[in-house]
């Protein structure tokens, strides 16, 4: 068992929210959010329906990093084209999803690294016993617990 726990907000909360999140994204409205979250529009694979998913993202050098256990992230297996709300406009752009423990336990890594522990603590909904960031190890040892996903998107 790893020594991160996930800290997530009450389900009742993301489904009330998400909401009002998805029409602020898309409205002029958008900068009264935090500038880290877009919307990423995914297609099922089985329905064709498409989903409005309000995200939190990460900029590592040019890639936008989205963390998640979410089971809508099967929808971007073997790559995928989809398109995001961003900073008030719909674009296209190019996800790929990363399921491995040590390659995620490695962009977890960079994001801990980007906005330091305790903020990226809050954004990756992770806690730490002694509240030391955790190693590249525990890290991968919670990623295999929690199955713990990295979308990383980039222009097309």
């Amino acid at each position: 068992m790893t020594t991160i726990q996930r800290t997530v907000p009450p389900r009742v909360l993301i489904r009330l929210g998400n909401p009002v999140v998805r029409v602020l994204l898309r409205s002029p409205l958008h900068g009264m959010l935090d500038p880290s979250v877009l919307l990423l529009h995914v297609t099922g694979r089985k329905t064709g329906h498409e989903y409005a998913i309000p995200v939190n993202y990460v900029d590592i050098d040019g890639q936008l990093i989205v963390v998640t256990v979410a089971r809508w992230r099967m929808n971007l297996r073997d790559t995928r084209d989809v398109e995001v709300t961003w900073r008030g406009r719909r674009r296209p752009m190019h996800a790929r999803l990363d399921e491995d423990p040590a390659s995620v336990a490695v962009s977890y890594r960079q994001i801990i690294d980007r906005l330091g522990w305790p903020k990226a603590a809050r954004h990756l909904g992770i806690s730490v016993a002694g509240g030391m960031a955790p190693s590249l190890l525990e890290l991968k040892d919670a990623a295999s617990e929690y199955d713990w996903s990295i979308i990383k998107l980039t222009h097309r």
